[in-house]
């Protein structure tokens, strides 16, 4: 096979990858049977901005359909990287008003899907945070929004002291992806909102 086959049906698989995570993202999925429970999971997926990690996500979120086909199981490492359900809700109506920045006008459907790069979260002081065994973050922001690091994501936070020395802001980034930023930090962190 010649490297311009391979490549082709790479692309190709990303796109039917894309396809379906683009028709969940816009309500068209239901999680009524394993293929809707699948779709709709890798729904979920599109916040991870890291391909290699998306992609595993996606794998991790064919898990209704390989039980449902008599397949072993994906491998756990997979599926721990789907989003769950309550992750991909709204925002509890009770979130400050004040932390979410207006969407912008006329952003059409592609805008929704490779993001704005708007303030999703305003400046706020953390409550509290903490790192678990592989050293990725959890952090509680003033307004009670629980955001968690994404596994796949390179950078790592040193952090120590007080939270409420640490203000972060949260902006939206490509396929609903988060990015987290501390004041005077460089370093930018890939997140999911958890609560």
């Amino acid at each position: 096979m010649t490297m311009r086959m391979r490549g082709r049906k790479a692309f190709n698989a990303r796109q039917v990858i894309l396809g379906l995570v683009l028709l969940c993202g816009a309500g068209v999925c239901a999680a009524a049977d394993p293929r809707g429970e699948a779709l709709s999971g890798a729904a979920r997926c599109r916040s991870i901005a890291d391909d290699r990690t998306f992609l595993d996500c996606v794998y991790g979120a064919m898990q209704p359909l390989r039980a449902e086909l008599g397949l072993a199981p994906a491998p756990p490492a997979q599926t721990r990287l789907v989003p769950p359900a309550a992750a991909a809700r709204a925002a509890p109506a009770s979130a400050s008003s004040a932390s979410r920045a207006a969407p912008p006008r006329g952003e059409g459907l592609l805008g929704g899907v490779f993001g704005s790069g708007t303030v999703e979260v305003a400046p706020q002081r953390m409550t509290e945070f903490h790192f678990d065994r592989n050293g990725f973050f959890s952090v509680t922001l003033a307004d009670g929004a629980v955001w968690k690091q994404l596994d796949g994501d390179s950078a790592r936070a040193h952090w120590h002291g007080r939270p409420s020395d640490l203000v972060a802001t949260v902006r939206s980034g490509a396929f609903g992806a988060h990015v987290l930023q501390v004041r005077g930090e460089a370093a930018i962190y890939k997140v999911i909102r958890v609560r």
